[in-house]
């Protein structure tokens, strides 16, 4: 089961056509790292688009909500469980509580990026009764197969760039004025670097915070076949930064066994690199 992100609308029987089974959409308000967002009366057309292509729709509301949001927050899950739609993803636990009131606990897979590294994680979200937990994307090959070999209902990241640091603070406005930049850095694609290393890393500062990503989109060409084989079946395609044109190609490389874009290090990886001892 491949689940994709969707940039336009008008490329929706091409994502399907490639390999598509789930599409995520974004919904204004309530989604971040999103490639397509919509407004809320407009997630039952969309639902109704995706499933007269045999497509699964889903919703991401990733973001944090705050104390007075929550009745926004209410309104949401109601119109999301209304527009029938075949998942929620969060990250927020106010979130569960209120779709568990609701009676649509079901419908939420549980997605908090670095969180999910053993099968004990796994099983105490799965017995909430939820529908599937995404793993710590820096987890290797070797820890994922030994922590799914009770529950596979699992969902890995297996392209793309993927978020290592969520905060609610406007980091990178506020380094700005720290050093009296006249720069605007708001909604902006950054590069971050670290002193002991080149790799740049994507910073972006949008509404409801700062979102700081991996060096490079992980691929998993290699590692697939053995995921598969392993039991799981549900894996996700983030084209954020890229386009759907790059989504059908990812789709079509997994499928045609040819060279998919990015890297799969992460998956064997076994210690942090250490910062060298300072000589001063």
């Amino acid at each position: 089961m491949f689940i994709v992100t969707m940039h336009d609308v008008k490329n929706i029987q091409k994502l399907k056509e490639a390999g598509a089974d789930a599409i995520i959409i974004g919904v204004e308000g309530f989604s971040i790292r999103q490639s397509l967002a919509i407004a809320l009366e407009d997630v039952k057309e969309m639902v109704l688009l995706c499933h007269a292509q045999h497509l699964k729709c889903y919703v991401n509301a990733l973001r944090f909500f705050m104390e007075d949001e929550l009745d926004l927050l209410k309104e949401f899950l109601k119109t999301c469980k209304e527009a029938d739609v075949d998942g929620i993803y969060y990250s927020d636990e106010g979130v569960f509580y209120e779709a568990q009131k609701q009676g649509m606990e079901s419908l939420l897979i549980y997605q908090p990026e670095t969180l999910i590294t053993n099968h004990m994680d796994i099983a105490f979200y799965l017995e909430l009764g939820i529908q599937s937990v995404s793993l710590a994307h820096e987890c290797s090959l070797e820890e994922i197969l030994l922590m799914t070999k009770q529950n596979k209902e699992v969902e890995i990241l297996i392209s793309g760039y993927f978020s290592i640091l969520y905060s609610r603070r406007m980091l990178v406005t506020n380094y700005l004025d720290a050093i009296k930049s006249n720069e605007k850095g708001h909604k902006k694609v950054l590069d971050l670097i670290e002193s002991t290393r080149q790799d740049r890393m994507p910073i972006v500062e949008d509404d409801y915070g700062t979102h700081i990503f991996s060096e490079a989109p992980i691929q998993s060409q290699k590692e697939l076949p053995v995921l598969k084989e392993h039991g799981l079946y549900r894996f996700r395609i983030d084209s954020i930064f890229m386009d759907d044109d790059w989504t059908i190609h990812v789709l079509n490389a997994y499928q045609n066994q040819s060279e998919v874009p990015g890297s799969n290090h992460w998956y064997y990886q076994t210690t942090m690199k250490k910062k060298e001892a300072s000589h001063e």
